[in-house]
């Protein structure tokens, strides 16, 4: 059987899975990088689907384009025209995105759900479990 796995780069593949997404499609990546840890680590894959508006709720995962780059991060905080994105694995660094810039979302349990409020509640220290999971992670 052949390997049908291609490298390419972050944006030329969330170009693609935007559209992809604005047609209706649900597309599966795997994930790269620490952005997101602890829910989801570099290697492993999420499911993206479209995105309808009432999806666009505090706590959830999307995958949003913030004008520099795509991407997938919780939102922690929804405005009417815009919402604040911030990786779980992030302390600082929040995006601000356009509501229609949001394409797609990750579908998450109750118990993820619950899991990542008391993660964000947790953002003053959350620096200390992080750096532990990084090192972790490295290996």
């Amino acid at each position: 059987m052949a390997n049908n796995t291609r490298t390419i780069a972050n944006r030329e593949l969330f170009v693609v899975v935007r559209d992809m997404l604005l047609e209706g499609e649900s597309v599966r990546v795997a994930v790269r990088g620490q952005s997101m840890l602890p829910f989801f680590t570099s290697g492993s894959t999420i499911l993206l689907r479209p995105v309808k508006e009432e999806d666009i709720r505090k706590y959830n995962v999307v995958m949003a384009d913030t004008g520099a780059s795509f991407v997938v991060h919780r939102i922690i905080e929804v405005g009417s025209e815009y919402v604040t994105l911030l990786g779980d694995g992030n302390i600082i660094g929040t995006e601000r995105v356009e509501r229609n810039k949001i394409y797609g979302i990750v579908d998450c349990s109750r118990l993820h759900i619950a899991l990542a409020k008391m993660w964000v509640w947790m953002r003053p220290i959350r620096r200390f479990p992080l750096a532990i999971l990084r090192r972790v992670c490295r290996k």
